[in-house]
């Protein structure tokens, strides 16, 4: 649910950039020759300003036939029954010169938020775009403090013993037996 957000606004960046930069495959050369403005989406060619203004706001509603794709991707993968007349309706109403937001607003007046594939960012679904990154640093600091707490040591007391000559002795002449056991014989 959270990630929907995300990657639709991922989608919609891709989407400006391709029409910004123009055309990504290359047309028929009538089609080139007819219509400067040509953006090529999957394969699919859609011809001059109306025809980048339709492939706009087809990645940018969601088909309601239950794929979960935007218009654009449903009506060449599923072939659904409701893709081909809402993509039908934005070429309608392009003709008919009204505007892009015109057009998203008609079709959210008409089956409501759930229609776009990003949900606007006022209100509550802030929350689904906010709480992901709130997340991931709520866990980064609860982590930096656990590793900078740790667990705390305390250094452990040594008895100090007082040893007789004898023991020192004994202890000196057992160093000196374990250096010459270690030492190499070269």
């Amino acid at each position: 649910m959270i990630v929907t957000p995300i990657l639709s606004v991922l989608t919609h960046a891709a989407v400006a950039a391709t029409l910004t930069a123009g055309p990504q495959q290359t047309p028929a050369p009538a089609v080139r020759e007819k219509d400067p403005l040509v953006v090529a989406a999957e394969g699919h060619v859609h011809v001059g300003e109306l025809g980048a203004k339709a492939l706009f706001l087809e990645k940018k509603l969601r088909c309601n036939c239950g794929c979960g794709l935007d218009l654009h991707s449903c009506q060449f993968q599923m072939q659904c029954g409701t893709s081909p007349v809402w993509s039908a309706r934005i070429r309608d109403m392009l003709k008919a010169g009204e505007s892009t937001d015109a057009i998203e607003a008609a079709f959210v007046a008409d089956f409501g938020q759930t229609v776009l594939m990003a949900p606007p960012a006022t209100g509550f679904n802030l929350v689904g775009y906010l709480l992901p990154s709130l997340a991931i640093v709520s866990a980064g600091m609860l982590v930096g403090l656990i590793i900078r707490a740790g667990p705390k040591r305390e250094p452990v007391p040594v008895p100090e013993v007082e040893l007789t000559e004898e023991e020192r002795a004994r202890l000196a002449a057992e160093l000196k037996h374990l250096d010459e056991m270690e030492s190499p014989d070269f």
